[in-house]
């Protein structure tokens, strides 16, 4: 009985499959040309030309609609929209293609990632007359936004501003904050790298927010876990972090740091930031010494030279030449190497090669070889810079008028007229948004800023290494960097 009812319904099953009709869907593909990915910065226009790939109908047979993060923002073929105007931290932009003819829906998308406008560029500080004014400038447009700290704050710099560098406030998504010493009573500032707004003086940090007496800063020195205070007495103060995702938390003591012997530190050098080194140099007594990410200062020495070792080396304890610039470049936690630049009594240059390796309780230094450079080309006014990531180069200037940009090539002594200005050169600096160093950043006294290609194949072939100058009138550069962003591009 059961069998004779099932059968009828599994034929006329049968007879509606066959009553179907099947027809191709006209498939469209949707590119982007960017992979799935887009940088964009802030300040920026998202305009998106989709290249589709399909058969016969017509375009105009096609409907577009656009969402970001789900939410419709345009009806448009083509997107056209402010970068401000998208939500989410992290936007995902994705285009519905619909074919009014059958119906049929097409999908495709790519995330957005935006830059702060502040985040990426060459910070420059200078002088115009007595006063010390900050410019930023736009590694991709190289617009210029000059003179920000006073037209965001509506305060001044002062005359003393001497440096800047760049600090790192918080975890490794943070973007880097700006750090400007002042050899003024008044502190030192910070500048949040994202509005370029003031966020400290580190003045605030030293005990019950008093620093001492006839206190003005030669320098702070910033690791994971400790900072540093040079004053330009010569006295050092250390401040152990609270939190060392929150690298401004913590408190200088009003007292000098005592170190034996040391009747006072003429200057200090930052090593790379995850290396947890910081170099003092005592003048008097010709003597370096490493302050590390444990707290400790202690004297360096060399632990692979011995008296009666062939060579003509100069002892970091005991130096008979004055040191005169410190570079490093950036290797790991704890270990790095630097180049000591030193001049000697009777003016030939000298550049020194060290591996620090520091655990500690102890600190072992390597020397790692030393040569006589420069050929003549040094003067009073030369200004110094190694390149971080490119070990092997070294930048200069000199030559008559300070006007020559050399180069130094440390493996081979080779030593090479990179480029002449028509004006003395004050500042030199180098970017570190990748592990290549594509482009140096040469500060003129004229106030122009002019920027060369320091790639590999610029500096075999001479005819390519001008990219780009701009003219910032009446003002004087003193110090410059290229703020790379994010501290995880220090690792």
């Amino acid at each position: 009985m059961v069998a004779l009812l099932v059968l009828p319904a599994l034929q006329g099953c049968y007879k509606d499959l066959g009553n179907y009709k099947y027809g191709s869907v006209n498939r469209i593909s949707i590119d982007f040309g960017n992979n799935g990915f887009l940088d964009k910065y802030m300040s920026d226009t998202l305009v998106v030309d989709p290249v589709l790939t399909f058969q016969s109908e017509p375009e105009s047979d096609l409907a577009f609609v656009w969402y970001c993060n789900n939410a419709e923002i345009s009806g448009s073929r083509v997107l056209d929209i402010p970068v401000k105007e998208l939500t989410g931290k992290r936007p995902y932009i994705k285009l519905k293609v619909t074919n009014n003819r059958d119906g049929s829906t097409f999908l495709a998308g790519f995330y957005v990632e935006i830059i702060p406008d502040y985040m990426l560029g060459w910070v420059v500080l200078g002088k115009e007359g007595q006063r010390s004014v900050l410019s930023f400038i736009n590694p991709v447009n190289y617009s210029v936004y000059h003179d920000f700290y006073t037209m965001i704050s509506g305060l001044e710099l002062g005359p003393d501003a001497v440096s800047i560098q760049q600090h790192w406030p918080f975890d490794a998504m943070s973007i880097g904050s700006i750090l400007v010493v002042r050899n003024d009573p008044a502190g030192n500032v910070e500048i949040n790298g994202v509005d370029l707004n003031p966020l400290y003086n580190t003045n605030d940090f030293f005990l019950a927010k008093t620093p001492p007496q006839d206190f003005r800063s030669n320098g702070e020195f910033y690791m994971w876990d400790y900072s540093f205070m040079l004053d330009d007495n010569g006295n050092l103060y250390q401040r152990k972090h609270d939190n060392n995702k929150l690298f401004q938390s913590g408190v200088y003591s009003n007292k000098p740091m005592y170190v034996p012997g040391v009747t006072g530190f003429d200057k200090g050098w930052s090593g790379p930031w995850m290396s947890g080194l910081t170099l003092f140099y005592e003048k008097q007594r010709g003597k370096l010494y490493v302050g590390s990410d444990f707290g400790s200062v202690m004297e360096m020495t060399f632990v692979n030279v011995f008296p009666g070792m062939p060579g003509n080396f100069t002892l970091i304890n005991n130096m008979d030449k004055e040191l005169v610039y410190v570079g490093n470049v950036k290797q790991g936690r704890f270990s790095s190497p630097f180049y000591l630049v030193y001049k000697a009594a009777d003016g030939q240059y000298w550049v020194q090669n060290i591996q620090v390796v520091h655990q500690g309780t102890f600190c072992q230094v390597i020397h790692m070889g030393e040569k006589p450079f420069g050929d003549g080309a040094i003067n009073a006014n030369t200004v110094f810079h190694q390149l971080e990531r490119k070990q092997a180069y070294m930048f200069f200037s000199g030559g008559p008028g300070n006007k020559t940009l050399y180069m130094y090539e440390h493996n081979t002594s080779k030593l090479t007229e990179y480029y002449t200005f028509d004006s003395e050169i004050r500042t030199i600096s180098s970017d570190l948004s990748n592990a290549s160093n594509n482009v140096l950043m040469v500060g003129l006294a004229s106030g122009e800023m002019v920027f060369l290609g320091i790639t590999y194949q610029d500096m075999t072939v001479p005819d390519g290494r001008f990219l780009k100058s701009l003219q910032l009138p009446g003002f004087v550069p003193v110090s410059a960097f290229y703020k790379s962003g994010y501290q995880y591009n220090q690792f």
